[in-house]
């Protein structure tokens, strides 16, 4: 008994550690991008932002400046070609930068995901090592796409709204110009596929409620702690 509250306790710990650190490795996935395209940037307890300074920006800036009227009552302008090409870079890199946390967050999952199924031989005969402790809650980065679409589409039920979708999913999509559950969906689809695999084929049977529980309790003592009292305060 004692030794199983030792674990609980542990995983739930652990559960609470990983909130943060999820959380602030994805907005890097963004940051890295960011400051690839020379972008200043400002990481947050669960956000970012960068300043473009480009110069496209300026070069657009002042051709809209320069041509606002004709812009404005929608005639033909000469800079027109040269301005709808820097606006598609701009956006392009916009684009790429709001890719960034969502890749990060699924290609860590995925590694950690492919570590296990090599090493889920060993854990069936040898049962769970620490470092498969870690390539699990590695994998379980894809969680993020279920919490995601399932909490947004909650809280549309609860406030009678009919957007579905939020965050970087539906952004990227709007910026795509298609559904805007068209990346979010197959994404939290594919996430609770291998979360329910990682739960039901490679965790042993005698620690699966032990974990379920504690990914329950630390989950939300986690997102509560961090993005609601300690966040806050210590990267506002």
């Amino acid at each position: 008994m004692k030794s199983k509250l030792s674990l609980l306790l542990i995983l739930s710990i652990t559960f609470i550690a990983f909130t943060v650190v999820g959380t602030l490795s994805h907005e890097y996935g963004h940051i890295l991008v960011a400051k690839y395209f020379g972008y200043e940037t400002k990481l947050h307890y669960g956000s970012m932002n960068y300043e473009d300074n480009s110069s496209e920006l300026k070069l657009a800036d002042s051709l809209v400046k320069k041509n606002e009227k004709a812009i404005l009552s929608k005639k033909h302008f000469p800079d027109k070609k040269k301005l709808d090409k820097l606006w598609n870079t701009i956006n392009f890199k916009h684009l790429i930068i709001t890719v960034g946390g969502p890749v990060q967050t699924i290609l860590t999952g995925t590694i950690g995901f492919i570590l296990l199924l090599f090493r889920r031989k060993k854990i069936l005969e040898n049962g769970m090592k620490i470092l498969d402790w870690l390539y699990v809650f590695l994998s379980l980065f894809w969680l993020r796409e279920v919490c995601n679409l399932t909490m947004s589409v909650a809280s549309a039920i609860l406030k009678g709204k009919k957007n579905y979708f939020g965050g970087d999913e539906k952004n990227i999509a709007l910026m795509l110009e298609i559904p805007k559950g068209s990346i979010a969906i197959p994404l939290a689809i594919i996430g609770l596929g291998i979360a329910l695999f990682v739960i039901f084929k490679i965790i042993p049977k005698e620690q699966r409620l032990l974990f379920i529980s504690s990914g329950i309790l630390g989950g939300i003592t986690g997102f509560i702690l961090w993005l609601r009292i300690l966040g806050p305060i210590v990267m506002p």
